[in-house]
């Protein structure tokens, strides 16, 4: 062998030690990892929603499994990359719970890399806020004010223009639309203690509104109306619109433009999107992922709710009898598109109103405005079970209308308005009940369109 060969060989082997000591020097540098929230990792949203912050690339795989929680939760990771991964539970938590979550020593790196102790945190999960609508001045703000009767604080500066607004699941972000200068809608977001007011979709002319927030994804599906030939013209069709709140894209949910729709909901498992499309005249239901689409025919508007485990849409329709027209409660399954009547339809012995079916996220109870009697316009708010002969009577008032209602995340209070028959926005109260004791409490008083901030 030439002294050449013998040199470059040499080389190779000393360069191959070096590369092995590094690496092994490498594997022996401990993985730090950081829990972020906006409460330090100490309370969580019902849904636990938690990020981590890796400080070498690791094994989603070896993290996952070294992942345990006390009580067991069912929980769900996902990956932005290697470093930086989000944990939220699959099913709602109860509030003012502790849970216990730890993750295990072991070798997390994706080069052997070890996490040298086990981390532990004890999260208690936090009771909800209410966010709501107040007037200030000519226009209107965002406010949230706590449970226990707490000081009201304001989340929104837009001198006025807020128009609506929705709450990501994790209860992190509130998103909300704002008139702009050129009599379009744009959408803003600010964090749930009132920071970083951001300008999240620039719709210039065009109003987008009603958002719907994914329960599983960063996808929000919002309405959105083009502007009038004029100023004072007519304004365009409404129309579905995807945004993706990662990216910030979006597109119609649609490629054919001709379709319409308006006031999307989605399935809690992300699958189905229910959308009043009047044009079809009823709800249409359309698949995320294969663009499937189911008719259902309805003269309500009303776009419904679906059961905890998306296996059931509920929705109100319209019946014509005797006495005069009753909305009735239909209940469709999506296994196999069997549409049949969940509540009412006692035209003829003059029955029960019903309308805004409001699924519970935990069972099969739903909230429901009933109007007893068709030529009073008083409302009533009942909870309504298929399985259960009696129901619940949150609201008897009939000098009163109630409206905006939902649950909590698991299914512990309902929250809903009353407003005063023909009132202005100075007779509106917000309520709350509470399912363990049966007993409700006034929250506020002027305020419109509340919302649990989780």
């Amino acid at each position: 062998m030439k002294r050449i060969d013998r040199v470059v060989i040499s080389l190779i082997l000393f360069c191959l030690i070096i590369l092995t000591v590094i690496i092994w020097f490498g594997s022996q540098t401990p993985v730090d990892v950081v829990c972020q929230s906006s409460s330090g990792c100490d309370k969580v949203s019902p849904l636990g929603a938690l990020t981590f912050t890796f400080s070498r690339p690791v094994d989603s795989s070896s993290v996952e499994s070294a992942w345990v929680t006390d009580p067991l939760i069912e929980g769900k990771w996902t990956w932005t990359d290697p470093q930086h991964a989000h944990w939220n539970s699959l099913k709602p938590l109860p509030s003012n719970k502790g849970i216990k979550l730890t993750l295990k020593s072991s070798r997390i790196g994706q080069n052997g890399e070890s996490l040298n102790e086990s981390l532990t945190w004890n999260v208690e999960v936090r009771k909800p806020d209410i966010v709501m609508v107040k007037e200030v001045g000519q226009g209107q703000e965002l406010f949230v004010v706590n449970l226990d009767g707490g000081e009201e604080r304001r989340l929104t500066d837009t001198d006025g223009r807020v128009f609506d607004y929705e709450i990501s699941p994790d209860g992190e972000t509130i998103l909300f639309s704002v008139v702009n200068a050129q009599r379009g809608i744009d959408f803003w977001s600010v964090h749930r203690d009132g920071t970083g007011q951001t300008k999240v979709l620039d719709c210039g002319g065009d109003r987008c509104s009603t958002p719907a927030w994914s329960h599983i994804s960063q996808e929000l599906a919002y309405t959105r109306v083009g502007p009038g030939l004029t100023p004072e013209g007519s304004l365009g069709q409404p129309r579905i619109w995807i945004l993706d709140m990662k990216t910030g894209q979006t597109s119609q949910l649609f490629k054919d433009s001709r379709r319409l729709g308006y006031g999307a909901v989605w399935s809690p498992d992300g699958q189905w999107l229910s959308i009043w499309d009047e044009l079809e005249g009823g709800i249409l239901i359309v698949n995320r992922q294969s663009g499937e689409t189911i008719l259902l025919s309805s003269g309500n508007g009303d776009t419904g709710c679906w059961s905890p485990d998306s296996q059931y849409l509920y929705y109100a329709n319209i019946l014509n009898g005797e006495a005069g027209f009753r909305n009735v409660i239909y209940r469709m399954v999506i296994e196999d598109r069997v549409v049949s009547t969940a509540f009412g339809g006692n035209i003829e012995g003059g029955g029960l109103s019903m309308e805004k079916p409001v699924c519970s996220p935990v069972d099969d109870w739903l909230a429901v405005s009933i109007q007893p009697a068709i030529k009073i316009p008083g409302r009533e708010l009942h909870l309504l079970n298929p399985d259960v002969k009696d129901g619940i009577v949150i609201s008897e008032d009939l000098t009163r209308i109630p409206g905006f209602y939902s649950w909590t995340p698991s299914g512990d209070r309902l929250l809903y308005q009353l407003s005063g028959l023909g009132s202005q926005f100075n007779d509106r109260q917000i309520w709350v009940w509470e399912r363990a004791t049966h007993t409700q409490s006034k929250i506020v008083e002027d305020a419109s369109n509340p919302r649990w901030l989780p």
